[in-house]
């Protein structure tokens, strides 16, 4: 499993060159299906780069690896704010309990690097919470419910430190 957080700032390797060749800016979620749509590469001049999902697309925890330079995909920049802005609306959203009571804020996820399926949320108590016990991590499978601007879940989810 890989985090979001960890495959930002990671280097995309085109096979036949030994060098990375650009850097993953973001990484794009579609948070209706619970899929990764892709990573946004360090923008160039005129557009701005993504890598799709594709059998060609191999991820490690040390970087992306494609075939060729012709399966990136060339978007708008209004594309570009506009699908982060959506993501990162998604992850402030407030994480509650069958109870109603507050957990904490979604931060991150970590998905498969197989299937590119987003596999747990990596929920925030807050900067004390989080020093003093560590983020929760909460499996796909604890949500109960997910609208209104608000997350609900089965149970609370283990420590972060202890996954």
């Amino acid at each position: 499993m890989l985090s979001g957080w960890h495959m930002t700032h990671l280097p995309v390797r085109v096979r036949s060159r030994p060098h990375p060749w650009k850097v993953v800016d973001e990484v794009i979620v579609s948070w209706a299906t619970l899929t990764v749509e892709g990573f946004v590469l360090v923008p160039r001049l005129f557009g701005i780069p993504l890598i799709t999902r594709d059998d060609r697309v191999f991820l490690t925890s040390l970087g992306i690896e494609i075939e060729d330079k012709r399966q990136v995909q060339m978007k708008s920049r209004r594309w570009k704010t506009q699908a982060v802005r959506r993501d990162r609306e998604f992850r402030r959203h407030p994480v509650v309990d069958q109870t109603g009571q507050l957990c904490g804020r979604v931060i991150d996820f970590l998905f498969d690097d197989k299937t590119w399926h987003v596999t747990h949320l990596v929920v925030s108590r807050g900067i004390l919470g989080d020093l003093v016990s560590g983020a929760l991590i909460v499996p796909i499978a604890d949500i109960m419910e997910m609208g209104h601007g608000v997350i609900k879940i089965s149970r609370t989810g283990a420590p972060f430190s202890e996954k």
